[in-house]
């Protein structure tokens, strides 16, 4: 063991990476300054301002809370002012820094309004969650033409332009930042009922490689979350009465999935140290998308 160890120390930063790893000391090499970084500074997300799409409620308030808890600027956005002014009130009693910013993902007037209301109350998007969706229940034989385009709207169209104005505006300020959409399990994986769904989480996991190609020269890094189920409003719908069992039983660590699970994505992908990462894609899903 003391010789695989000896060895282990001869690569680079390895004897660092195994004393960090073993507690010894709490830190990790930032190679291009040739300086040692702590890991509170790689994961520091203090300077940045995040806007957040259907932030009110769900796993996009429980999102907000880790960033703005862990001293970002947050502001929450959508069209339910209740629920709206409700997180802010909760972030803010918890010591975190929170706005509420009126805003349809389906209106171009609407993203440009909400963006220039966070420049003035917080200062430019350096981190967008993009995570306002609709789900659906609907046999396929049943789905109508205008179901289909209300979930399409939202969550491919609203997402897609959403990002769009978040990387013209760093463009413009010769910025960089991170755009972290919010996709789903069932972007890969079919599931009875609810096609239109995946085809627009499909759609999100495509959206991220290309715009995550197109903009990386800027750089803007776009990567993805890809929840698995969690108890939300969103999937009430199918986790009521017997079903959230049925699903937990399902999966391969024996729960669904709690608010506080995407904290280490969320902070990881919104800080440096993710400066490396784009186009990358992270299954927060208790192992559900290996396990069937």
């Amino acid at each position: 063991m003391q010789r695989v160890v000896h060895l282990f120390d001869q690569l680079p930063f390895g004897r660092q990476w195994r004393q960090s790893m073993c507690g010894a000391i709490p830190l990790v090499e930032d190679r291009k300054k040739g300086a040692v970084v702590h890991r509170s500074e790689l994961f520091d997300v203090s300077d940045e301002i995040v806007l957040v799409t259907g932030g009110g409620t769900g796993l996009g308030l429980a999102m907000a809370q880790a960033l703005a808890l862990n001293g970002a600027g947050v502001a929450l956005a959508g069209n339910d002012r209740a629920s709206l002014e409700a997180a802010v009130d909760k972030i803010v009693a918890l010591g975190g820094k929170a706005i509420r910013v009126a805003l349809d993902v389906r209106s171009d007037s609407s993203i440009s309004q909400a963006f220039d209301q966070v420049e003035t109350e917080l200062g430019p998007v350096s981190v967008l969650v993009n995570n306002a969706g609709v789900a659906h229940r609907d046999k396929a034989t049943q789905l109508t033409r205008e179901r289909l385009r209300e979930v399409m709207a939202v969550n491919v169209d609203g997402a897609y332009m959403v990002a769009q104005e978040t990387a013209r505006r760093m463009i413009r300020d010769s910025r960089g930042g991170s755009i972290i959409n919010v996709s789903s399990v069932l972007s890969a994986i079919p599931m009875r009922q609810v096609s239109a769904y995946s085809a627009s989480k499909a759609a999100i996991s495509q959206i991220t490689r290309s715009l995550a190609l197109e903009w990386a020269r800027h750089g803007i890094r776009v990567n993805e979350i890809r929840p698995g189920w969690f108890e939300t409003d969103l999937t009430a719908p199918f986790l009521k009465g017997p079903g959230a069992g049925v699903m937990a039983g399902q999966n391969p660590m024996g729960r669904l999935g709690e608010a506080h699970d995407l904290d280490g994505a969320v902070l990881l992908l919104a800080s440096k140290a993710s400066a490396f990462m784009t186009g990358s894609s992270l299954d927060i899903d208790g192992g559900h998308s290996v396990g069937r």
